[in-house]
């Protein structure tokens, strides 16, 4: 057992491992396979090895994840994710993801993804930094960089920096930055910059209406071509 502060059972997080729902604010839960869930702190959860993993709550504490294969962790303090397969975050304050095959964050602050084999997605986040993974798919986001991806989409963001991708798509952000992409295509934008790389420009007769994934695209102007080496 792990001994904490008093003071951390208001910590308590309900944690939900294959279906089975339990409350943990204090000491070492064993699973079946090797997996345990520990408070190695107050209000600092472990969560390691298990097939299928949800965390909820804990009254604004932070939880870990490593080495399992599906992980959530939902309206949680803080959220770290390593070696994990697939992973959700939502409501999180901070969330930090390495080394995952797929990432789902929504509604976050500080959101720092690296080196997904497969997709990470973000809907609603205050700062974001996506590296290195196949494909990064992006909205509602205040600060985006987004760098070394295969391809990358990005929807609604405020101040937007793509370094070294693939293909992109960005559509109806602020000021938007873009170095050394092979082939990207950005439409009804603020300011756009290119260092270099392939960019087409669109720009957008009608005003764009408020930011809801859900409306229809805004109505476009032929495209311009940008080129820049």
């Amino acid at each position: 057992m792990v001994a904490v502060e008093p003071k951390a059972a208001a910590h308590q997080f309900t944690v939900v491992i294959d279906g089975v729902e339990t409350a943990v604010h204090e000491g070492v839960l064993r699973c079946s396979g090797g997996g345990t869930v520990a408070v190695v702190g107050p209000g600092v959860l472990e969560v390691t090895r298990l097939q299928h993993v949800v965390v909820r709550g804990g009254g604004g504490g932070d939880v870990r994840f490593s080495r399992c294969v599906y992980a959530a962790a939902e309206d949680c303090g803080a959220a770290s994710f390593h070696r994990c397969g697939a992973v959700r975050a939502d409501g999180a304050r901070g969330v930090s993801v390495r080394r995952c095959r797929s990432a789902d964050v929504a509604r976050a602050g500080a959101v720092a993804i690296r080196r997904c084999a497969g997709a990470a997605r973000v809907r609603g986040a205050g700062e974001l930094r996506v590296g290195r993974c196949r494909e990064a798919d992006v909205g509602g986001c205040a600060d985006a960089a987004v760098a070394r991806c295969r391809a990358a989409r990005a929807d609604w963001c405020g101040a937007l920096a793509l370094g070294r991708c693939g293909s992109a798509d960005v559509t109806r952000c602020g000021a938007v930055r873009v170095d050394r992409c092979r082939d990207a295509s950005v439409s009804g934008c603020g300011a756009v910059a290119v260092r270099r790389g392939k960019v087409s420009v669109v720009e957008v007769h009608k005003p764009m209406a408020p930011p809801m994934y859900q409306q229809a695209e805004p109505v476009l102007a032929a495209p311009v071509e940008i080129m820049s080496k």
